[in-house]
């Protein structure tokens, strides 16, 4: 069904911005207005200059943000029509490569409970 692929791909960029949130949120900081993935993790980069590695990821993300959300995202059709599997395994890999460079950080604080 061609809904699930608009569905995975908001869904991941979704997935992406609350990981790189959930990484400020832990160094201190509360008010992360952005929505845009490659901004959030600009932010993160000023912690540890690893972050730089997954902009480009970030980037292809960012691409979902509108168009998957709201119907009239795509000029002249509709999201449904627009998304097809392709685009949800290319945002799977950014996802990934995202999760993975934040995850680490994390596993301190299941390590103390």
């Amino acid at each position: 069904m061609i809904e699930e692929e608009q569905s995975l791909a908001l869904q991941i960029q979704q997935g992406a911005e609350k990981v790189l949130k959930a990484f400020l949120f832990l160094k201190g900081e509360r008010a992360i207005l952005s929505h845009s993935t490659l901004k959030i993790a600009e932010q993160c980069n000023s912690y540890d200059s690893h972050f730089k590695a997954i902009f480009e990821a970030c980037e292809q993300l960012d691409i979902f943000y509108i168009p998957t959300r709201y119907p009239n995202g795509i000029p002249d059709g509709v999201p449904y029509e627009f998304f097809k599997k392709h685009h949800a395994v290319t945002g799977q890999h950014a996802y990934s490569r995202i999760f993975d460079l934040v995850s680490p950080y994390f596993s301190s604080l299941a390590d103390s409970h």
